[in-house]
């Protein structure tokens, strides 16, 4: 799990680099395109966003973007070893995040 507070542009284009970029890195293979929601004003303001999943052959990676508050929340769900590290870096690279949270299981 890796959560902290992004400050570039966060868009449906964005997320789909995000998991094109991770999975590449990482050597994570999908078998499918993103799946992306946008919440479009429905809710409260503070958690307009997106939630997103991409499905790896060994599971998924399921990420959630609060866009007014700028913050994002990754989860890594997969059974083949990855470098926990790298995926903490990459993540950290990609949204700009000055200081994240991160937790292996």
């Amino acid at each position: 799990m890796v959560e902290g507070y992004f400050s570039i542009d966060v868009d449906e284009t964005t997320i789909r680099t995000f998991f094109s970029t991770l999975t590449g890195k990482l050597q994570l293979a999908t078998y499918g395109d993103p799946i992306i929601h946008h919440t479009s004003g429905v809710g409260k303001d503070e958690n307009q966003g997106y939630d997103a999943f991409v499905p790896l052959i060994d599971s998924g990676i399921y990420l959630a973007v609060w866009s007014n508050q700028r913050f994002f929340s990754m989860i890594i769900y997969t059974c083949k070893d990855f470098n926990d590290q790298l995926a903490v870096e990459a993540t950290q690279a990609f949204f700009n995040a000055g200081e994240v949270a991160f937790k292996a299981f």
